[in-house]
């Protein structure tokens, strides 16, 4: 009867908290070295965004201002023309608070935000591109 209690104690309160610790983003995602590290990102207008990899875009927001957002896990894409935008409600985007949804049939899915970084214009944007899809 005591392993039964304990068993039900293990699976009731630690399965679930083993469900929700984040993983570790892969290392070519660590780019605080290289990149300036934003929290929240305050937008005027509806922001334009490119797929760099699975589990990055990169936005457009106001005029010619570039950010990066990593997601805390991979998109996981069925077709290859989804709907992708950004679950808020406010103008700003904030890191591990606000989320990427996908459109794809059977319906949405959505990755939270895990990390912005600032790009310095075009040309990092390009850089950037590249060494992600490369590594």
């Amino acid at each position: 009867m005591r392993r039964i209690i304990i068993f039900t104690f293990i699976i009731v309160f630690l399965a679930p908290a083993c469900a929700t610790t984040p993983t570790a983003l892969p290392e070519k995602y660590n780019l605080d070295n290289y990149l300036e590290a934003v929290d929240q990102i305050f937008t005027l207008k509806a922001p334009r965004w490119e797929k760099v990899d699975n589990q990055s875009i990169i936005l457009e927001v106001n005029w010619n201002d570039y950010y990066l957002l990593v997601l805390r896990r991979p998109i996981d894409m069925k077709y290859s023309n989804p709907k992708i935008g950004i679950d808020r409600t406010v103008n700003s985007i904030t890191s591990g608070h606000d989320r990427i949804f996908v459109e794809d049939s059977p319906g949405s899915q959505y990755y939270v935000i895990d990390k912005i970084y600032k790009l310095k214009g075009k040309e990092q944007k390009k850089e950037i591109k590249e060494r992600l899809r490369n590594s």
